[in-house]
């Protein structure tokens, strides 16, 4: 231990002496380990974190799939709910839940709360025990039992200031009263944002049978104990099976199948990729400081050979250099680790806003003990991968033929090698880097380029939940619809408003369907279609282009023969004669009623940017009314927004106890669809110029230190006749040779590569010929540049005061 204290003293000192060294080592250092801290951090939180329930491996989710009508990943109904319980042979336990909007008055203004109405049995199939109280009881799934709830640790925190007593406390909920009888321990939001759960206590007409098409849960199982995720896909398809067979007149003809997934696979599946491809990529970046560093340190040590080799005369053994050499080594990697951490705490919340909501899990990204420890692990590593290849080389001292060099030190020819390999290594990845970069770049370019097809800009969005207690008729829910929109279009700087239950980009809401007087052929398939409702002003707001027909009216109302508007590729995809006017549709779902095509519209990217217009209906909102909705409202000039303080006051006036909640413009709205794909094209775009700075760093640093250690040479040259331009090409072709190798490695790396890339990319090839060159192109010119510098300083050298140096 004595001798580690020294010889920290000692290496801290020797740091000390050289400033400008040590803080363009430690800043490297620095810049690698953070980033990678930040993104491990994420990736712990995200993905390596167990979630809080018992044995959560054992948990799975089952869907339903129409598969000749291409409906997959569909919820379950009540009476599929009750057959899942006795008919697999897999499950220990299964729990089922529906999401809901609930409105908690009784404060001073009206707030919006997510409640998930769940079975009892929820609870103990994820595995999980309140922290206080209790949670449901079977009895409690009873329409007309007394309303109970169980609260999350964050609503019990948030609202209740973690008050105990708040046991059998009374809930004014929807005009409900409820009472808590239980809190969840913390962490235990499933799914994410939820703020409370209650029982789930479906009535007589919705648990009946002839109701099967009416699917809305959510169903989460328990795996027996040595059941695998196989063995209960296969039990599964069985039970649909049997189920097709028993209910012909349900699924008959629709090829009904379940799916079994994993939990965590639902959950986290659609990030995983992209965050371990982010590990990875800052992983190049360490590695490419790691090679900046070591050449630094080769060039250094090569500077202190006269150094070594009297210490080495006067006793000391190669061990005892060499554990010199890397005590200043993890010297450096600890002070690169410190400056790192702290850039971690920055780019851990930097990374968890630029992704916004579309993070999974977000609550539980942070810098705990395991980033904490993953940069310890990381800034040990690091040290020794920097500093254990300059550390042998400084420790084989020839004290003899550095003692004839004098004070110049010396370099052999395996250092060379060595340094220019370390160059060679750097240029490769930056450039696999800056390839991925690229990829993404040009992806995300194209999906900012995709014709949504409406207008975002000058929109206004937010919800709305009508509470059942007071709007149960349809009719109630017709009139407050009405009136909210007439309130609303004579408002100050409105242009336009419109309602419907969804907004474009907010996800799925496909159906199956029949057309009148058409049958499906045999194992043909007919696409779901999406299902929007309207009201007449809706696809006017959001700027929609009218193809043919005519849009929805005011007159399209509860007395008037049912009417929609379908978009263009449902109308090519059924009618590709262009006869689709006319033509009559017909919903699977309860109560639905055969309604005709009366317009033509352009198509909305429904579920998203990045995935290609479904057959869609837009049918009228005032035949079929809405509890949960969504107001759009167009401003005539201005930003949007300017708006909110005057529509929330009519929405006050027109019921004091609702809230408009979630408002965003329909530009935010866009902007967050697109998030995650544009953090990784930063992020690839920041790592990838890290790493091109760092190479140009070391080839710069390379070649200079080779023009200096070669100043006799270049004077001799000059001295026998050679010009400036052949000094400058030697230089220059020295420069770029090492850089053409490295790009060389790094197209053969990248080709390789890519085809982890595929799944994540959008309007783009992973091998896209354009972003290989250009890179290539990019790579080449900056390490023209950074070797010009080193060569331009050796034309400047004078023969005669070169050759009196030696």
């Amino acid at each position: 231990m004595e001798t580690f204290i020294q010889d920290l003293r000692y290496a801290l000192r020797t740091l000390g002496k050289s400033p400008g060294f040590t803080l363009v080592a430690v800043l490297a250092l620095a810049l690698g380990i953070g980033a990678n801290s930040a993104v491990f951090s994420v990736v712990n939180g995200v993905l390596l974190r167990p979630p809080p329930f018992a044995e959560p491996e054992r948990l799975v989710h089952v869907w339903g799939n129409y598969a000749r009508s291409d409906l997959k990943d569909i919820w379950v109904s009540v009476p599929e709910y009750r057959d899942y319980l006795t008919m697999p042979k897999s499950f220990s336990s299964v729990g089922a839940y529906v999401e809901s909007d609930i409105t908690l008055t009784g404060g001073d203004v009206p707030e919006r709360l997510t409640v998930m109405f769940s079975t009892a049995s929820l609870f103990p199939t994820l595995g999980v025990a309140p922290a206080l109280g209790r949670t449901f009881s079977h009895d409690e799934e009873t329409p007309g039992r007394e309303r109970v709830l169980v609260l999350t640790d964050k609503l019990w925190r948030t609202h209740f200031a973690r008050d105990p007593r708040v046991l059998g406390r009374v809930l004014q909920l929807d005009g409900n009263a409820y009472t808590v009888v239980g809190v969840l321990p913390p962490g235990v939001e499933y799914p994410a944002g939820t703020d409370m759960y209650a029982p789930f206590a479906p009535t007589p007409a919705q648990a009946a049978e002839d109701v099967r098409g009416n699917h809305y849960l959510s169903m989460v199982g328990r795996l027996k104990p040595g059941v695998t995720l196989e063995a209960a896909r296969a039990d599964m398809a069985r039970v649909g099976q049997e189920m097709e067979t028993l209910y012909a007149s349900s699924y008959g003809g629709y090829g009904w199948a379940i799916s079994v997934k994993s939990l965590e696979d639902e959950v986290v599946g659609r990030v995983r990729g992209t965050l371990w491809l982010l590990l990875g990529a800052v992983g190049f970046v360490l590695l490419v400081a790691c090679g900046s560093v070591a050449n630094l340190l080769l060039a250094r040590a090569a500077a202190r050979g006269r150094e070594v080799s009297i210490r080495a005369a006067l006793g000391a053994g190669r061990g005892r250099l060499l554990a010199q050499f890397l005590t200043e080594s993890f010297a450096l990697s600890a002070l690169g680790g410190a400056l790192g951490l702290l850039l971690a705490v920055w780019g851990t919340d930097a990374l968890v806003a630029m992704v916004g909501d579309g993070l999974p899990r977000a609550e539980k990204v942070g810098l705990d003990a395991a980033s904490v420890f993953f940069t310890l692990g990381v800034s040990l590593l690091t040290g020794l991968v920097f500093g254990l290849a300059p550390a042998l080389h400084a420790s084989r001292a020839d004290l003899s033929a550095t003692m004839r060099e004098g004070s110049r030190g010396t370099e052999g020819r395996n250092a060379g090698w060595l340094r220019s390999g370390l160059v060679v290594t750097q240029v490769a990845l930056a450039l696999v880097l800056l390839v991925g970069a690229g990829l993404f770049l040009r992806s995300f370019q194209a999906l900012t380029q995709v014709e949504a097809g409406f207008t975002p800009e000058g929109v206004l969005t937010g919800q709305l939940s009508l509470p059942a207690a007071r709007y149960a008729r349809p009719e109630d829910q017709r009139a407050f619809q009405q009136e909210l929109l007439r309130r609303v279009q004579v408002l100050p700087g409105v242009e336009s408003a419109g309602v419907t239950n969804r907004l474009p980009l907010g996800g799925r809401t496909d159906t199956s369907f029949d057309i009148e007087g058409r049958m499906r052929a045999p194992g043909e398939i007919w696409p779901a279609v999406e299902t929007r409702f309207a009201s007449a002003d809706y696809l006017r707001t959001l700027r929609v282009r009218l193809r043919d027909g005519r849009m929805l009216q005011e007159t399209d109302g509860p007395d008037a023969a049912g009417a929609l508007v379908i978009n263009q590729t449902f109308a090519n995809l059924y009618w590709p004669r262009g006869n689709a006017l006319g033509q009559r549709l017909k919903l699977h779902r309860p109560d639905a009623k055969w309604a005709t095509v009366v317009g033509i519209v352009d198509d909305l990217r429904e579920w998203g940017l990045d995935t290609p217009a479904r057959p869609t209906a837009y049918y009228s909102v005032a035949q079929t009314p809405l509890s949960n909705l969504h107001l759009a409202v167009r401003a005539k000039s201005g930003h949007p927004e300017s708006l909110r303080t005057a529509i929330e006051a009519e929405v006050l006036a027109l019921d004091g106890q609702l809230p408009w909640f979630n408002v965003a413009s329909m530009v935010q709205r866009v902007d967050e669809s697109i998030s995650s794909r544009r953090l990784t094209a930063v992020l690839m775009g920041l790592f990838a110029s890290t790493a091109l700075l760092l190479a140009a760093l070391g080839i710069s640093g390379v070649i200079g230190y080779a023009v200096a250690r070669r100043t006799r040479e270049m004077g001799i040259r000059m001295a026998l006749g050679a010009t400036k331009s052949d000094v400058l090409s030697l230089v220059l072709r020295q420069g770029l040779t090492l850089a053409g190798l490295g790009v060389g490695l790094g197209l053969v790396l990248s080709l390789v590569l890519a085809r982890l890339l595929s799944t994540l990319l959008f309007g783009v090839t992973a091998y896209d010929p354009w972003t290989f060159v250009g890179v290539a192109a990019l790579l080449s010119g900056v390490a023209l540049g950074a070797t010009w510098l080193p060569a331009h300083r050796a034309t400047r050298v004078d023969p005669i005061i070169a050759l009196k140096a030696e």
